[in-house]
């Protein structure tokens, strides 16, 4: 029996990978917006890439633009090249101008709709740009199947690579392929591309050498590739999987080639399942399965070494997953899985992280962000695209952590782009891990297809401060009064007051300065009166801006304190409580690229100390 010849439009939305809790690093006050033609999907996939000129640039690419070139195609698609400063103007990228194919008097191609720049994939010089719902003509040109098609950029020159066009066409083929429904680049050396409707849309994944695409011409018709990787055909019960749906690749056995993880999200009886192929000949190497039939486990796929332990770790994001809530019922939360690797192709069992908004669709979309705060564990992005309270999307930053990602987010980005015929979708495609300012920090590119908007978030410099407090001597004798009370000329007991602070902040400037502000007896019981005094501000509170050398020994100042002597105060064993808080003046402290650091947020700018008082001579009160 025939199968569906139309791509399911579920399917097709799945193209991606694709409030604040604490203020992080990601600079959402001021980001980076660029704009696309109206209606074009601009944002639905969204990448940087680094021209002949050396600067890192944006990618967007914008599936339903109307381009320059053949007046009988509509709706091509385009990719935008946009400079990374805000109200920069995006330019296209040359790609394919060209009609639909004739041969004889019979249009073999069908370029109106193809979704062009539904995938767009970036490494160095290099683009590699995607059509998944391309058509070809087959049976004369009477029938027309969406093999998908891709073009590859290097450095200006441009070939069209449809590994799906070929003999081997009708649905039991590679006639329903869509081909670049996913991609990426593997180390600048290969392509890879899943086509989820090869087969019976079982799907498949289909890599090819960079150096050999670029030896053809777009002039052929069908290519043989020589170097070629595949999946192949399986039996039936494995028809309506869709493999290929989501790709990543990373090196899960340590052997320094790259491996490939696609998403399954219709396979294993519905459960959906993730794939992890050996890099040198897609052999499968270890499958993970979701546990809840229709939640499209593997809808989205992400690999990075959250945990710093020189293993990459796995990703899945199942954003239908439903959950019951306190009432008993189910709702559709959306669920991530975590899975650290142990290298040679094992992982540790899953951990979880849920979501929390009903249909916001949670973990549509997971990137891989690098180290945004410079602790040694790379971070990533999860994106609710339908999440927040006018349903405009929510990006959650999770930090890694050497137990695997913390569960609770660092920040999270909302957002602000309104459209008034569709949702925006703000986090269905992300890009991040790369430092497009150089200011030495990686920064996240999100796109907002619904609103024809693609946003670049920068990270700002964290510096971590390390405080310390002490009293000199840290036991004190009230009967052993030694200094005189300034003001008075009383004999009064007396201590010394020091602090330091040490700052470290990559791409901060050289000298970092600092409000301390200090309180004596700062716990102090309700209706005690004031028992210390700081000599320079003869009160318990002492308030000073002070300047710190970055990545340099700790700046350190003394102070002296009294105690008061006064007849009513009876209390000579509670300990004096001393309170130091301190904050960063980040309008002194601007980086290269224009942005104010921050305090690292996990540490508190706070601490104190205790001087203990010995009571000498017989108890009063």
């Amino acid at each position: 029996m025939e199968k569906s010849r139309v791509a399911p439009l579920a399917l097709l939305l799945g193209l991606c990978c694709l409030h604040r809790a604490v203020n992080f690093n990601l600079d959402a006050e001021s980001p980076s917006v660029y704009s696309g033609p109206q209606g074009s999907y601009f944002g639905f996939a969204v990448d940087f890439f680094t021209p002949e000129t050396g600067q890192l640039r944006v990618l967007v690419g914008a599936p339903k633009a109307n381009t320059s070139g053949a007046a009988e195609v509509v709706e091509r698609g385009s990719v935008y090249s946009c400079p990374w400063q805000s109200g920069s103007t995006c330019a296209q990228v040359p790609f394919d101008t060209r009609g639909n194919r004739i041969i004889g008097s019979v249009q073999m191609e069908f370029k109106s709709s193809q979704w062009f720049g539904a995938s767009v994939r970036a490494q160095g010089d290099t683009i590699l740009a995607c059509a998944p719902l391309y058509q070809w003509g087959t049976s004369g040109g009477k029938e027309r199947e969406p093999v998908g098609t891709c073009f590859l950029n290097k450095n200006g020159k441009v070939v069209e690579y449809s590994p799906c066009r070929t003999a081997f066409g009708a649905p039991n083929g590679q006639g329903f392929c869509q081909a670049g429904f996913s991609a990426d680049i593997v180390k600048n050396k290969r392509v890879v591309v899943g086509g989820p409707g090869s087969f019976y849309w079982q799907g498949q994944l289909i890599s090819d050498e960079i150096s050999e695409i670029m030896s053809h011409t777009s002039d052929e018709l069908f290519t043989k590739y020589l170097n070629q990787m595949s999946t192949r055909s399986a039996i039936a019960e494995y028809d309506d999987s869709y493999l290929g749906y989501s790709l990543a690749v990373g090196d899960c056995n340590n052997d320094g080639e790259d491996d490939y993880i696609t998403g399954v999200p219709r396979g294993g009886n519905a459960l959906g399942y993730v794939n992890v192929l050996n890099g040198m000949n897609m052999v499968s190497m270890v499958n993970f399965t979701g546990v809840q039939m229709a939640a499209y486990f593997g809808h989205s796929v992400a690999v990075t070494d959250v945990n710093n332990d020189g293993f990459i770790d796995l990703l899945v994001g199942a954003p239908l997953f439903m959950d019951r809530g306190s009432d008993g019922k189910l709702r559709e939360v959306g669920q991530v899985y975590i899975y650290l690797g142990r290298g040679s192709f094992t992982f540790q069992p899953s951990q979880k992280m849920m979501g929390t908004e009903i249909y916001a669709r949670f973990g549509s979309c997971i990137m891989p962000l690098g180290d945004l705060d410079m602790d040694g564990f790379n971070d990533v992005a999860i994106a609710a695209p339908y999440g927040g309270p006018e349903h405009q999307g929510l990006v959650y930053i999770h930090n890694g952590r050497a137990e695997g990602p913390q569960s609770s987010a660092s920040q999270v980005l909302m957002g602000k782009w309104a459209t008034s015929s569709m949702l925006p979708s703000f986090g269905y495609a992300m890009h991040g891990a790369t430092d497009i300012d150089q200011n030495g920090y990686p920064d996240l590119l999100v796109g907002v297809f619904g609103a024809d908007t693609a946003v670049l978030y920068r990270s700002r410099p964290v510096v971590r401060v390390t405080a310390t407090l002490d009293s000199i001597p840290s036991m004190l004798n009230p009967e052993q009064k030694s200094c005189t009370l300034p003001g008075s000329g009383s004999s009064v007991s007396c201590f010394q007051v020091r602090f330091c602070l040490q700052a470290q902040g990559k791409g901060a400037t050289s000298t970092l300065r600092f409000q301390v502000n200090l309180t004596l007896d700062r716990l102090k019981p309700k209706g005690i009166i004031k028992r210390v005094m700081f000599l320079q501000s003869k009160i318990s509170h002492y308030s000073r801006n002070i300047s710190v050398s970055n990545g340099k020994d700790s700046t350190c100042e003394e102070l002296s304190a009294f105690l008061i002597d006064d007849s009513e105060f009876r209390d000579k064993i509670t300990p004096i409580v001393i309170f130091m808080e301190y904050s960063l003046d980040t309008q002194t402290a601007v980086d290269s690229a224009g942005l104010l650091p921050i305090l690292n947020p996990f540490i508190y700018p706070n601490v104190s100390t205790q001087v203990l008082k010995i009571a000498c001579g017989p108890e009063m009160g």
